[in-house]
């Protein structure tokens, strides 16, 4: 089970924090409001309130545990900052920080943030997905359809659409691949091999995206 820890619970935390439950991750959260931790503490797995730029707090809710610890403060540049140093030193393994300017992001990139964004509304749901699908790297959603953008997995390699069958095993569709010497195939030719470094960029209804994300897993 992945392991995620949300610190700060604005609505782009609130939002990523119930994507990564909603996908049965194991999810903490921390925030100095204690009525936003208890709204959410009946969601996810730990619910923490405190300061979370105080390392005796984050030793305490055993922050190292976790796979991946996302930074949503927004309100103090410095503290979004301070926390995304204090969590690289105490070893999280990756760290994702969100940037409110170009500038704050070239202070996280030299900081040492493993992953940056610029969240609107719904990019906590957007982020969410990402994370908990090692080889999704971006995708669109609308009308219940989705569209991602898909890393090759191992064992796509050396088989090309023909083989996969996609449509007919799962209802999606391949629109275009991206090879690894940056050239487009679209539309893509069916009997192209997959080689280490493509992408494949894939529609279909949520219903059938989510379940060839969970075959693949």
């Amino acid at each position: 089970m992945k392991s995620f820890c949300v610190i700060g619970l604005g609505k782009f935390g609130q939002s990523l924090a119930e994507t990564l439950a909603g996908a049965g991750c194991q999810v903490m959260i921390i925030d100095t409001d204690a009525d936003k931790v208890t709204a959410m503490a009946d969601i996810v797995t730990n619910a923490v309130i405190g300061d979370p730029t105080n390392e005796s707090v984050l030793r305490a809710a055993g922050i190292s545990d976790y796979e991946c610890a996302i930074v949503c403060l927004t309100s103090n540049i410095n503290a979004n900052v301070l926390l995304t140093i204090i969590l690289k030193e105490l070893g999280v393994k990756k760290v994702v920080a969100r940037a409110l300017n170009e500038g704050h992001r070239k202070v996280l990139e030299r900081i040492g943030a493993d992953m940056i964004v610029f969240p609107e509304q719904d990019m906590g749901e957007k982020l969410g997905y990402m994370l908990t699908r090692d080889n999704v790297t971006d995708f669109i959603e609308f009308s219940g359809y989705k569209i991602i953008e898909l890393a090759v997995p191992g064992d796509w390699l050396g088989r090309s659409l023909v083989d996969l069958e996609l449509r007919r095993n799962f209802s999606v569709n391949v629109v275009a691949v991206s090879l690894a010497d940056g050239s487009v195939d679209v539309p893509p030719q069916p009997n192209r091999v997959f080689t280490p470094g493509d992408k494949v960029t894939i529609i279909g209804t949520d219903k059938d995206i989510d379940r060839l994300m969970k075959q693949l897993k």
